[in-house]
């Protein structure tokens, strides 16, 4: 080991010394690592400022002309009946807080563009750099929000289902009075109902007696027990018209036929 010495001082190792200058060198290029990155940022907001707002206008377009291009599928869904999805709902609200968000970002940036074109500076020269660069790296952020919002259209293919309106009979029964003489047959029907191993159940009896009047208030105290997923009631005659009696059940169950025979429509309902 080599020491160096030097009147009235003390001595150091030389290797010593090249650690205190390699730890030196280290701890120099982790400040520039730190204090470069930030600086670089923030010119780079600064340096881009018009193209960061270009960026974000012609992206506010876009998804403008998705917006207006799902509201019209929407308009003729609800036109034709049908209920909006609500994963559509959500994102056009989404979409008018985006743009709402970058509109508002745009005008005040023009509005302090002009501002500054307005004063009279130092030798032509009084832009507000930190306003500057705040508006940049927001109209950066926001772009990139608005396009993540535009691309999650895609992500539903229809924006509207059909609705299974309610038959106007079922809304309220006037029939309690008459009924009451036939609880015991409607509970005997539900409880066949609820039985999962019972597929038919049928009600017989002459004419007038009120077979119909009680099947519906069957439909109506199914509903009301949730016994099935859906219930559809028809009244089907001594000569039943098959193919009349599945469109009849695929309307009120919001389906479509491609099937043109009626065993093919009939696995379909």
């Amino acid at each position: 080991m080599v020491f160096t010495s030097s009147l009235g001082g003390s001595s150091v190792p030389e290797d010593s010394k090249a650690g205190i200058s390699y730890s030196a060198i280290f701890v120099a290029a982790k400040v520039a690592e730190y204090l470069v990155a930030p600086i670089a940022r923030l010119f780079g907001y600064l340096w881009n400022h018009k193209n960061n707002f270009e960026n974000l206008k012609n992206e506010v377009k876009k998804v403008e002309g998705r917006r207006d291009s799902v509201q019209h599928s929407v308009e003729d869904a609800r036109r034709n009946g049908e209920e909006i999805q609500n994963i559509v709902k959500s994102w056009l609200d989404s979409v008018k807080n985006t743009i709402d968000e970058a509109s508002e970002l745009i005008n005040g940036d023009d509005h302090h563009q002009q501002q500054q074109a307005d004063m009279k500076c130092f030798k032509g020269s009084c832009t507000n750099l930190k306003k500057r660069y705040q508006h940049s790296q927001k109209a950066a952020r926001l772009k990139a929000g608005v396009a993540g919002v535009r691309k999650e259209a895609g992500k539903f293919k229809k924006v509207s289902y059909l609705t299974i309106p309610e038959e106007t009979w079922m809304e309220s029964s006037n029939n309690n009075n008459t009924f009451e003489a036939r609880k015991y047959i409607l509970k005997n029907i539900i409880d066949a109902l609820s039985n999962h191993d019972v597929d038919w159940v049928g009600i017989y009896g002459m004419g007038g007696v009120g077979k119909t009047t009680l099947a519906k208030e069957v439909v109506r105290q199914s509903k009301q027990d949730k016994l099935f997923g859906e219930i559809v009631f028809l009244e089907v005659y001594q000569t039943p018209d098959i193919k009349k009696i599945q469109e009849e059940i695929a309307d009120r169950l919001g389906l479509e036929f491609y099937e043109k025979t009626d065993s093919g429509r009939a696995r379909t309902v």
